[in-house]
């Protein structure tokens, strides 16, 4: 992690490339817009024709310019056109404007959960008892390393990792990739992570508890409600106002307390709850 933190020096096509990103993520170029020409562009980045060109071949890579032979260079839309590495700089270019920007980590967040709920049910119907002892090892790892923060968000992406390859499908292996990758690159990684250590130790715990049922269905019910719960704290302590609050953190607050009170396995879930404030 350390190695991937420090960025290298940036070329001239790199500073183009980043200002005219920004400029198209903060709506200053709307999608639909045309580029002005060339030798405009060039000028007023204060670069060269040939490094405008090699950075326009980067946003329309990107799915945020479209070049056509004898016609303007266009904006598009990158809701409809880009891809998942735009996120981190969506996160770039608000924290470049002095916001901090919550709601797309509360999007991030629904993501993670999203893939993470039907991962784990993978998991508790094909992953090896090797599998999930080697989970149960590298928590016990993560444990160690609690107080040491680049340390722990290498271990917790390699808990990640270790999760997904439990599932014996390469296709998941190679997505997580792309998502490793994202998160390493991503400014809202480190306060994502290391906010709620302690509760995500606590959920990590239970989600291995689970597993070791085999119950598929209820691996996805309950893994669910425990994610939801986690990402709800550490919302609430990034932003305490609560106005990320969405309903479905309420709903799975009544969700765990009603399955506690059958007596089923989230009885200790009911301590993810109450053990962090």
């Amino acid at each position: 992690m350390s190695a991937r933190s420090s960025k290298p020096r940036q070329s001239a096509a790199d500073r183009a490339t980043t200002r005219l990103r920004q400029r198209i993520l903060s709506g200053e170029l709307p999608a639909g817009s045309a580029l002005p020409g060339e030798r405009e562009l060039s000028e007023t980045l204060g670069v060269s024709r040939l490094t405008l060109r090699t950075a326009l071949t980067r946003l329309e890579s990107e799915g945020l310019v479209r070049s056509s032979h004898g016609a303007s260079t266009r904006v598009q839309d990158f809701r409809a056109t880009g891809g998942l590495p735009l996120l981190s700089h969506l996160a770039e270019e608000k924290l470049a404007r002095g916001e901090i920007p919550l709601s797309l980590l509360r999007d991030i967040l629904e993501l993670r959960r999203l893939l993470a709920v039907e991962v784990l049910a993978l998991v508790a119907e094909r992953g090896t008892r090797e599998d999930l002892n080697g989970l149960r090892a590298h928590l016990r790892l993560l444990r160690e390393q609690e107080g040491d923060e680049l340390s722990f968000m290498a271990l917790d992406l390699a808990f990640a990792r270790k999760v997904v390859l439990s599932t014996h499908n390469v296709a998941l292996s190679l997505l997580y990739n792309t998502v490793e990758r994202l998160v390493e690159s991503n400014p809202l990684a480190r306060p994502a992570f290391l906010v709620n250590t302690d509760n995500a130790l606590v959920v990590y715990e239970k989600l291995l508890e689970l597993l070791d049922q085999r119950d598929v269905e209820r691996v996805r019910s309950v893994s669910r409600t425990l994610l939801l719960r986690m990402d709800r704290r550490t919302l609430d302590k990034l932003d305490p106002s609560g106005a990320l609050r969405q309903p479905s953190f309420d709903a799975a607050d009544d969700a765990l307390e009603a399955d506690a009170s059958d007596g089923g396995p989230p009885r200790r879930g009911r301590a993810v709850s109450t053990e962090v404030s």
